[in-house]
């Protein structure tokens, strides 16, 4: 009796853990979102960048080649690099 109740109670124990855990779908088989979460969850894409201007600057040690990418027409984006780099033709932004 003792290893019937134990086991039960282990049982309804795991039940409660995967209810809060979302294992289960509710009833339509779709899964709900909270509106204190849908605000958090954004659509993040990627949109391209073409080089616009390249500026070698030697007496920068540690950002000696300056690549400004031009994604929009008011949104310029500069990446620095080494020397050794050479500035790519575009680039990917995430939004």
């Amino acid at each position: 009796m003792i290893k019937f109740l134990i086991t039960l109670l282990l049982l309804l124990a795991l039940f409660i853990f995967f209810k809060k855990s979302k294992f289960f779908v509710n009833k339509d088989g779709i899964n709900t979102i909270n509106s204190s979460n849908y605000d958090e969850i954004k659509k993040e894409y990627l949109i391209e960048c073409k080089l616009n201007n390249e500026i070698i600057d030697r007496s920068i040690r540690d950002s000696e080649r300056q690549c400004y990418y031009k994604c929009d027409e008011d949104d310029i984006i500069r990446v620095d690099t080494s020397i050794e780099y050479v500035c790519q033709p575009f680039i990917l932004e995430k939004r």
